[in-house]
């Protein structure tokens, strides 16, 4: 597969999502794997998407309309103008 770059944005339906210039967010479901920057290191580094369900109550919020949020199983952080890339 041909990999397809671009930047990491959180969408309104609070996943995360590789934007490409003049194409549509491309959504990163929960166990897919994708590509993002770290530390600012030039090589992006492979991860997977998981979602986590918060548990107890959400002290008084919901993140998005959701009881949870969406996470790298490598525990990267995740924040938007990432450079990332789908694809292997």
């Amino acid at each position: 597969m041909t990999e397809k770059h671009g930047v990491l944005q959180m969408q309104p339906s609070g996943r995360w999502a590789i934007c490409l210039l003049g194409h549509k967010p491309i959504e990163i479901t929960s166990g897919e794997t994708f590509r993002v920057e770290v530390n600012g290191e030039p090589e992006l580094k492979p991860t997977r998407m998981e979602f986590w369900h918060h548990s107890g109550p959400v002290k008084g919020r919901e993140h998005r309309g959701q009881s949870g949020e969406y996470y790298s199983v490598d525990d990267y952080p995740l924040r938007n103008g990432l450079r990332a890339a789908i694809g292997e």
